[in-house]
């Protein structure tokens, strides 16, 4: 840059360097002054979208997402991040349709396909819709991808969560049983999937199976250590078997990873007790 200070493009990667670190107010005054100098390319509108987007500056991040869409309107990444803007405002019919729009373009895209697949699982409340339209298809022709094995343990886990409370108890096994498998799969495919032995481990929590529960709860926490709910979770299993000291260490390592974690802090107050009669 001190050698070719009129050169647009250094700009733009200068301010892509502080963006990568976090540092968006800074990212958006060297991409800034990319396009003062010219570089008003779709890729720099774009960059300034997504760094407007990290601001939550929503009219200034559509702005150049838009004007990225200009010149590149098959451009799924675009769409995508579009999908996006609109989600984090709540706008969830509006993210479903730029979602959709990037299929079109590309009916492979993980991105837009993985979203729309938890915006009907979660936020729309409809499994049904979510497991035919995006991720049977999916996973039909690809059974022992980790991702969509994963994603069809959150479906049988969602079908389990919204039991009534007479189901029967073969209703409940077979949907813990099927979750169970998917995830099995997932983690057999990719033994470092932190969530998937958090999900797995909630399962057996849910129908009782509490030491394997355990199992997969400290894996969790071994594989993603910043995982606050893993190591709750770890320590209220601990805590059921009579394990206090183990017990304390994961509660107080949730409270250390998250800065506040109310149950976890409970839990501990009503160890205390416990322990001092041990004492």
């Amino acid at each position: 840059m001190i050698a070719n200070p009129e050169v647009p493009f250094l700009y733009e990667l200068k301010g892509y360097y502080y963006y990568m670190r976090g540092e968006d107010t800074l990212a958006l005054r060297y991409y800034q002054q990319a396009m003062e100098k010219g570089g008003a390319t779709p890729s720099l509108h774009y960059k300034m979208g997504t760094a407007y987007m990290m601001q939550k500056r929503w009219n200034d991040a559509y702005y150049h997402l838009k004007q990225s869409l200009i010149a590149d309107s098959t451009n799924g990444e675009i769409w995508v991040t579009l999908g996006l803007w609109a989600h984090l405002q709540g706008r969830l019919s509006e993210a479903a349709t730029y979602w959709k729009k990037a299929l079109t373009f590309d009916s492979t895209h993980d991105k837009a396909r993985t979203f729309l697949y938890d915006l009907y699982l979660n936020d729309f409340a409809q499994p049904e819709t979510a497991k035919k339209y995006y991720l049977d298809p999916y996973w039909r022709t690809n059974r022992f991808d980790p991702l969509l094995n994963f994603q069809l343990g959150n479906y049988y886990l969602k079908k389990l969560q919204t039991l009534s409370p007479t189901a029967k108890e073969r209703d409940r096994a077979a949907y813990a049983f099927q979750a169970v498998q998917a995830y099995t799969q997932a983690i057999l495919a990719y033994p470092a999937h932190a969530q998937a032995h958090y999900n797995r481990g909630y399962v057996h929590f849910l129908v009782g199976k509490y030491d394997r529960a355990l199992e997969d709860f400290i894996r969790a926490a071994e594989l993603n250590p910043r995982d606050a709910r893993a190591h709750f979770m770890a320590g209220s299993l601990y805590e059921r078997k009579g394990d206090t000291a183990q017990a304390k260490k994961y509660y107080q390592k949730s409270i250390e990873i998250a800065g506040s974690f109310p149950e976890a802090e409970q839990a501990l107050r009503e160890l205390e007790p416990k322990t001092q009669r041990r004492l």
